[in-house]
């Protein structure tokens, strides 16, 4: 089974149980949906729960799981985090999942430039950090990606003068 992040437990929340989650995933509706089974990841496995109810706080997610309904159920999994199975069917054509995309080899009109190091998730646009002889942030548009081989484990971009000093 493959998983993904979805979120990470940041605090608990009241005294029933809920929990205060930092969302990483587009596909909130369908992650937390009541009734869903997602993992907690903690002590080098997985835990599965099943989503009782969910409801939006300041820019977080209160959680609650069924079966953990009581602060001292659930505060051993502050700083954990939240994954899902990894369902390719919520992608549109051309869209991958950020952890895909790391350690892909990069290359600039066919020059390999560096590797995928992370991936930063901002609300403006998708950032790829690439490592190489130099570090590069490049936005993930088209402008830039012009296209990703996962077969191949490759990015092939077209950048422009200033991204990096040849």
């Amino acid at each position: 089974m493959s998983y993904v992040n979805v979120g990470k437990i940041i605090n608990t929340h009241g005294i029933k149980g809920d929990l205060k989650i930092d969302v990483t995933t587009d596909f909130i509706e369908d992650r937390f949906k009541k009734g869903n089974k997602l993992y907690i990841s903690a002590d080098n496995q997985m835990i599965e729960v099943t989503v009782k109810s969910c409801r939006p706080f300041k820019n977080y997610l209160l959680v609650r799981f069924e079966g953990l309904e009581d602060i001292n159920l659930v505060e051993k999994y502050k700083g954990c985090y939240i994954q899902s199975l990894k369902d390719d069917s919520l992608l549109n054509d051309n869209e991958y999942y950020a952890n895909d995309l790391i350690s892909l080899d990069v290359y600039d009109y066919n020059k390999q430039i560096g590797y995928v190091e992370d991936v930063i998730l901002n609300p403006s646009q998708t950032i790829l950090v690439v490592n190489g002889e130099h570090e590069l942030m490049i936005p993930y548009v088209d402008a830039f990606v012009k296209k990703v081989d996962l077969g191949n484990h490759c990015i092939y971009c077209e950048l422009i003068e200033g991204f990096y000093e040849d």
